[in-house]
């Protein structure tokens, strides 16, 4: 499985501009699905930046739209545990808890280890 340059630019198909004090500086970006140069997997980039966090990542798929969702999945928690959420200073729409991007599936451990 490869993966995708950290430095590569990303093709950005979808963005999020939210307020860090009730201002528009923390911005979330949804990079468009590329396939792996062997073919053998799918890679989203994302990136997040704002006054306190600078966080590229990208996460893969079997197809383009498992790696969009996981992509937006890992996009979402690092939204949450980034540090100008953790001050209270982040907010979507004036909401700060709130911040309309999907959550990750929770499951159990017994779903996980494939027990009944």
């Amino acid at each position: 499985m490869s993966n995708i340059p950290s430095d590569a630019p990303i093709d950005v198909i979808a963005s999020r501009v939210m307020e860090v004090d009730g201002k528009p500086q923390f911005h979330v970006r949804i990079g468009r699905p590329t396939l792996a140069p062997e073919g053998d997997c799918w890679f989203c980039a994302y990136e997040i930046v704002g006054p306190l966090t600078n966080r590229k990542g990208q996460f893969g798929g079997e197809d383009a739209m498992q790696a969009l969702v996981n992509a937006l999945y890992c996009a979402s928690v690092d939204v949450e545990i980034c540090a100008e959420n953790a001050q209270g200073r982040l907010s979507w729409l004036g909401d700060a808890e709130d911040f309309g991007l999907p959550s990750p599936p929770m499951r159990s451990a017994r779903e996980v280890s494939g027990r009944k």
